[in-house]
């Protein structure tokens, strides 16, 4: 180890070279905490935004391509061929997603509004409204005849996000599972409230029906069996609503008792739609016999399973991305997973600016410091080939003759890198307000008006509204230890290259040329 005692001891005996390579090593250092402090504060400020977001992608339709797309063909056949072919999403892929151990619950569901004349309704404390409204019969009279008291929420999967999350708590009884989906069990959740005022319990049976009393009255007197009009459901649990009507909202005098929370009733997505297949039936059958044979064509039954959008709930936000990436290049046409990605990058552009102006500091300072260090190194090597030769001659392996020199510029490059970790953390936070105000003011100058984006399928209730005040209040430059340890591991890299110069200039001599050539 005697090459280490040398190092340390050439270090000292030459002050001015030691000094010199520090000031170069203290300048870089804090360039260096400055671009990994801008760098590390932006990528923690997304990554603790998303972390408060609502881990959600829907798997969904897009409709806004689609039309545009449509709009585009000249040919006006062509065209209405193109809009024959309605998008939709792939239900095996649906499944496939759904499958993925990282989805918690899912929201595809059907939200039909539907009558129960035998029961009890919540009413809507806010609202004056009866629920009546007014038609016109087949032979242009006008009837009065009354709303939709009811919701009805089907969804395909065992497991709902707000039952999930706790705005449904089941208080009694189960929730569906995947066997009452495969087998299209008749089987339904109520809301305590609804329970309690109908004096309902577990094991009881309601009547829903799709249809008002006024058309299944012409129903049957056009002759039709309306037997199979009224779905019948088997309570299996009871639960409560955590959801309430906002009576700051001025729409709340507005909704109907459909629309208060306790009046929703959750059932198998596949029992729902057999039940509203048969019903189909009967009510085209009729509107043929009305308007003429042929003017409404029974629809297949697979038409009643699709749904327009899925709504994936996550384990943690931060799979949101992994999970888009892992499975994007699996959707067909116009099919898209949405995560309101593209409203949170545009907040969050001046961070990524940031992120940009950061690690081209950290490029041109690698690359500036590899070269001047190396610069350095071997123009003091000149100086120092007698004594090269001399450790040589005396059987010093030239491996041994690098480390020292190795040594002697990791000492000096431990030094300013140490004393840059001050000054370095106390500029780093200065530069970083300085270059994020200076961002936001940019952003907010040239901002244009992608800031309009447009949702389907009611998907954005979902998502977690994002301000930019929010993503920037998260934005804090702080020097961590790993900072501080990249910061070394740097130094460590751009000693080792800069050496790389000088030790092939004493690898390719021997001893007695080096003595020579300094003769």
């Amino acid at each position: 180890m005697n090459f280490l005692r040398r190092a340390i001891k050439n270090v000292i005996r030459v002050p001015s070279k030691s000094i010199l390579l520090g000031i170069t090593f203290f300048v870089i250092g804090n360039l260096v905490i400055v671009g990994l402090g801008l760098t590390s504060a932006s990528q923690n400020a997304k990554i603790l935004t998303r972390k408060q977001m609502r881990a959600v992608v829907s798997y969904e339709v897009d409709f806004d391509r689609y039309y545009a797309d449509g709009d585009s063909i000249e040919s006006e056949e062509e065209r209405n061929e193109f809009y024959e072919n309605y998008p939709k999403i792939d239900l095996e892929q649906n499944a496939k997603m759904i499958a993925d151990e990282r989805v918690k619950a899912v929201d595809a569901f059907y939200d039909r509004i539907t009558y129960a004349p035998d029961l009890e309704y919540i009413k809507n404390p806010y609202s004056n409204s009866e629920g009546i409204a007014y038609t016109i019969d087949a032979d242009g009279n006008q009837v009065e005849y009354q709303m939709p008291s009811f919701k009805i929420q089907a969804n395909i999967f065992p497991m709902q996000i707000a039952l999930y999350e706790g705005t449904y708590e089941i208080v009694e009884g189960r929730y569906y599972t995947q066997e009452d989906l495969d087998n299209e069990n008749r089987v339904c959740l109520i809301t305590d409230e609804l329970a309690d005022l109908n004096n309902l319990r577990i094991g009881d049976t309601i009547k829903l029906c799709d249809y008002s009393q006024t058309d299944l009255d012409s129903f049957a007197k056009a002759g039709l069996d309306v037997s199979n009009m009224d779905l019948e459901l088997e309570i299996i649990g009871i639960y409560h609503n955590n959801k309430e009507l906002d009576p700051n909202d001025t729409n709340t005098q507005y909704m109907q008792a459909y629309d208060v929370p306790a009046n929703t009733i959750l059932m198998p997505s596949t029992a729902y739609n057999r039940y509203n297949y048969d019903a189909s039936i009967v009510s085209n059958t009729y509107y043929n016999q009305i308007y003429g044979t042929g003017i409404i064509e029974n629809p297949d039954y697979e038409s009643f399973t699709r749904v327009n959008s899925a709504v994936y709930l996550l384990d943690d936000p931060l799979h949101v991305d992994e999970f888009i990436k892992d499975y994007e290049g699996e959707l067909g046409d116009y099919q898209i997973l949405n995560a309101n990605n593209d409203e949170f990058n545009r907040m969050a552009r001046p961070l990524d600016s940031i992120s940009m102006f950061a690690n081209l500091i950290l490029l041109i300072v690698g690359v500036a410091a590899v070269i001047i260090i190396t610069l350095i190194v071997a123009l003091t090597l000149k100086t120092r080939t007698y004594e090269m030769g001399v450790l040589l001659s005396m059987g010093v392996s030239k491996i041994k003759v690098i480390m020292q020199l190795f040594v002697e510029l990791l000492i000096v490059a431990i030094l300013g890198f140490s004393l840059s970790i001050v000054s370095g953390s106390l500029i780093a936070g200065k530069v970083g307000d300085v270059v994020l105000d200076y961002q936001v003011e940019t952003e907010n100058e040239y901002a244009s008006d992608d800031s309009n984006v447009i949702y389907y399928g009611g998907v954005e209730r979902y998502f977690t509204e994002v301000t930019q005040e929010q993503i920037l209040s998260q934005y804090n430059v702080t020097i961590s230890p790993l900072i501080i340890a990249e910061i070394y591991i740097l130094g460590l890299g751009v000693v080792f290259i800069s050496i790389v110069i000088p030790a092939m200039m004493i690898m390719r001599f021997n001893p007695k040329q080096i003595l020579l050539n300094t003769n």
